[in-house]
């Protein structure tokens, strides 16, 4: 990490405005890393405790820095600045943009930053402690958001300041039994956070897939428009064009149901918060336009003789379809169930369910078991 401060400090420019905010627009040469501002923090401190002046040329040089800095990544929330290296660690907090420039604001992007490297150079430990806090805050920044991600931020500061005031308090070199002790405290606080972020992480999940679904249902809502239009300038009114539209919104329906049902306390809906918000809503998009697809299938296999599933009173209606429809979509392996005598009458072959299947020749024991084994 490099501690040289610049020749001549230059003065903040305002580049542009983004997104109508207000935002600074900062260059690389303006920038200021976190580093460089522990450094300039850690020259002003020292000229206090060395001439006691508050108003020193250290004290310019790191408001000016802590100005850069504050302009490009957001006000420091909270921070731990060490006195015995040029060591630091805070928390940053930057107002989110407002969605096309006039909607809704999107949650703050808060940031733990660290420079701590000088301090602990001789406590190797607490620097690997450290760094467990740097990796648990990328995790926390990328998945949670809104009151999780403060509390579980806060938390993380919290564990890494503690750390970081052993080692400050005994100039950088911790009793070896001191540093074992603290280390095997922070261990036990990080796992706890862990703990919080795992729980907050899958219900975050859960909110990402779920407003997913909610897009892919606008998107079927405008497909559906679309090819309603289309039937009303061509004037195609027909009982089949009704049931095929109550098939379609039906299935979308049962598939959003499935999914919420599943979410409920004690639900089988399981989801990996880790992959990221864009493909977990792009996940959550496509379960609704499954389920719309499966009724339509199952529909025109209804229509077409592929399927002969009888109405109790021998007259099929539009509910008789809806029904279906919502069951296809509710469950895709419902629907496989209900399309298999379609697969049979096109000629494709399945296995036969009394012969148990085959494992791999060299499969081990537990393998071959569940290969015999019937699927739920």
């Amino acid at each position: 990490m490099s501690s040289s401060a610049t020749s001549a400090p230059r003065a903040l420019a305002l580049r542009r405005r983004r997104n109508g905010a207000g935002e600074l627009a900062i260059s690389a040469a303006e920038s200021v890393s976190f580093p460089e501002l522990v450094w300039a923090h850690y020259l002003h401190v020292e000229e206090i405790h060395k001439n006691g002046d508050l108003h020193s040329p250290a004290e310019a040089e790191y408001r000016e820095k802590l100005d850069r800095f504050v302009a490009e990544n957001g006000r420091i929330v909270n921070a731990y600045w060490c006195t015995s290296e040029a060591s630091g660690i805070a928390l940053t907090e930057k107002p989110g943009t407002r969605v096309w420039g006039f909607l809704w604001r999107r949650h703050s992007n808060i940031r733990l930053h660290s420079a701590t490297d000088w301090v602990t150079r001789r406590a190797p430990e607490i620097g690997h402690g450290l760094h467990t806090c740097e990796t648990l805050a990328i995790r926390v920044t990328e998945v949670l958001s809104g009151t999780s991600e403060r509390i579980a931020m806060q938390w993380i500061l919290s564990v890494a300041a503690y750390l970081l005031g052993i080692v400050d308090q005994s100039d950088g070199k911790p009793a070896h039994a001191v540093e074992a002790r603290t280390v095997k405290r922070a261990r036990s606080e990080l796992a706890q956070v862990e703990t919080y972020y795992d729980r907050a992480g899958e219900k975050t999940g859960r909110l990402i897939y779920f407003w997913g679904m909610m897009l892919g249902l606008g998107v079927l809502a405008v497909i559906g428009s679309a090819v309603y239009a289309l039937f009303w300038q061509l004037d195609v009114k027909a009982v089949d064009t009704e049931q095929f539209f109550i098939c379609y919104t039906m299935g979308a329906v049962g598939a959003l149901v499935s999914v919420m049902a599943r979410m409920t306390a004690g639900g089988s809906f399981t989801i990996d918060y880790e992959v990221g918000r864009p493909a977990l809503r792009r996940l959550g998009s496509f379960r609704p336009i499954i389920g719309a697809i499966f009724a339509i299938v199952l529909y025109f296999s209804l229509r077409g003789g592929l399927i002969q599933i009888h109405a109790g009173n021998g007259n099929p209606t539009a509910f008789f379809y809806g029904a279906l429809a919502f069951a296809a979509g509710f469950s895709e392996r419902r629907a496989k169930i209900i399309t298999g005598g379609a697969a049979r009458f096109l000629g494709e072959q399945e296995p036969d369910e009394d012969e148990p299947k085959k494992a791999p020749p060299h499969a081990p024991k537990g393998r071959r078991a569940a290969a015999t084994g019937s699927a739920d």
